[in-house]
């Protein structure tokens, strides 16, 4: 429980400074300015550029959270199957079984 209240404080602070750095407030981030002329400022991107960049980001990152989830899937089944075979009796947990089946007599 508590656990979870520390990480929820956390995600609230940082939503809250995201706000406050997106608004402004305080003091100004820089950020690129955007300008018509190719040959402009090295700080500087035309449109299409800053929507390139805006563009091969959000690739980069959603490739990277689909390669994240697909091996957090496949470490889950590999988790899932080892359970399963640690539960599983053993070879000689088998033939004691099938022993002790023949000792018995049948009635």
């Amino acid at each position: 429980m508590r656990r979870g209240v520390i990480v929820l404080g956390l995600l609230v602070a940082v939503m809250i400074g995201g706000g406050v750095l997106t608004a402004g407030v305080g003091f100004e981030l820089p950020t690129i300015q955007q300008t018509t002329n190719p040959a402009g400022s090295v700080f500087g991107a035309t449109s299409s550029q800053a929507l390139d960049f805006f563009l091969l980001v959000g690739f980069i990152l959603f490739n990277v959270v689909g390669a994240g989830l697909t091996i957090a899937v496949i470490f889950w089944f590999l988790g899932r199957q080892v359970r399963l075979a640690k539960e599983m009796p053993t070879l000689e947990e088998r033939r004691e079984q099938e022993a002790e089946q023949l000792a018995e007599p049948s009635a």
